[in-house]
C-alpha cells in the first residue's frame, strides 16, 4: 500500500513561523557569540545582577536543542537553550541557583547536587534576531515556547530596540549586544 507520506513537523513549523535570519552570517555571528560561555554570563548578569550568584561553572549551554512536549512531540527549537544548576538549603528546604547562601533564609548550609541530575536544573531560552521583521510572528514563536514550561525564563537576543517595551511586558527579557549596551548607559 502506498500512502501520501505526512512529514513530521514540530509545532513552530506546523505554524509556518519562519526565521529567515537562521540563514545569515549576523545570526551566527552572535549565536557564536552567545556559545561563549564567559559572554553569556556577562550579558545575562547585565540584565540580572543575581545571576552572578549563579553556579557559571556548571552552566550547560545547548544550541538548536528542540523543547519536547510531555507526549514527545517537537514543539520547536531556540536558538539557546542553557541550564542552571539549582541547590538545596538544609535549613529551610528552598531550591535556589544562589551558590553562596539560600536568598530565603540566608543560610549557608546549601546543597549541591550531583551536576548529571537533570531535575535539579532550571531551563532558560534565548532566541536570536538580529531585526525584528514581524514583532506579532516573533511574539509567538516565543510564547510557544514559553508555554511549555519556560515562564519568567525567556530572553530574545537583538541589536533591534523598538519593541522592546512590549515583549518585556509580555515577560520575555530583552537582551542587547555589550557593544550596544555601552552606548546606550
Amino acid at each position: 500500500m502506498t500512502g501520501k507520506k505526512t512529514p513530521i513537523r514540530s509545532l513552530d513549523q506546523f505554524w509556518k513561523i519562519d526565521d529567515a535570519q537562521l540563514k545569515t552570517p549576523e545570526h551566527d555571528k552572535m549565536l557564536l557569540w552567545l556559545l561563549k560561555k564567559e559572554n553569556l554570563r556577562k550579558i545575562i548578569v547585565k540584565n540580572n545582577p543575581e545571576a552572578e550568584k549563579w553556579d557559571w561553572e556548571h552552566v550547560k549551554i545547548h544550541a538548536e536543542e528542540y523543547i519536547v512536549s510531555n507526549s514527545g512531540f517537537r514543539v520547536g527549537a531556540p536558538d539557546i537553550i542553557f541550564i542552571v544548576p539549582r541547590y538545596i538549603c538544609q535549613n529551610c528546604n528552598f531550591t535556589h541557583k544562589n551558590t553562596e547562601n539560600c536568598p530565603n533564609c540566608d543560610s549557608n548550609d546549601i546543597v549541591v547536587y550531583s551536576h548529571d541530575h537533570q531535575q535539579h536544573y532550571s531551563r532558560y531560552f534565548i532566541e536570536i534576531k538580529p531585526k525584528i521583521e514581524n514583532f506579532g510572528a516573533t511574539l509567538r514563536q516565543l510564547k510557544l515556547y514559553i508555554s511549555y514550561g519556560f515562564e519568567e525564563r525567556a530572553y530574545i537576543f537583538t541589536k533591534d530596540l523598538r519593541f522592546k517595551e512590549e515583549f518585556e511586558d509580555q515577560g520575555i527579557k530583552v537582551i542587547i549586544p555589550l557593544e550596544m549596551q555601552s552606548k546606550l548607559d
